[in-house]
């Protein structure tokens, strides 16, 4: 699986992400996972909308749209569950629970996936 780093304001966020744009990577996502480092994550293209079905943590979800810019950030989301659609989103980046207040992620923040 190829690795993506994630910038925000020129600083490094994330140095460990996962791309999930093939569909049984899509499809896959983070199920049956026991765990995810706190600097790490997985960046699910195209998507609007997740659920934490057959997961064992929680996590955070960033949805982006496609200038990656954060249209909604869902914090500690617990296994079992069906997030909302966001229209707007073109992108999903699930994070180790806690990273995106670590990280400050609020709606309007642009960022960089290299």
């Amino acid at each position: 699986m190829k690795t993506l780093t994630v910038y925000k304001n020129d600083g490094i966020i994330l140095e460990k992400v996962g791309l999930a744009d093939k569909f049984f990577l899509r499809l896959k996502g983070l199920m049956f996972k026991k765990s995810l480092d706190f600097d790490s994550g997985l960046l699910i293209v195209p998507c609007n909308q997740i659920h934490t079905f057959c997961m064992k943590f929680s996590i955070d979800v960033v949805y982006l749209d496609k200038n990656d810019n954060v249209v909604f950030v869902d914090e500690a989301v617990p296994p079992g569950k069906m997030c909302k659609m966001h229209r707007d989103a073109q992108k999903v980046l699930e994070l180790c629970s806690g990273k995106a207040a670590d990280a400050g992620f609020k709606v309007g923040d642009k960022l960089v996936l290299k």
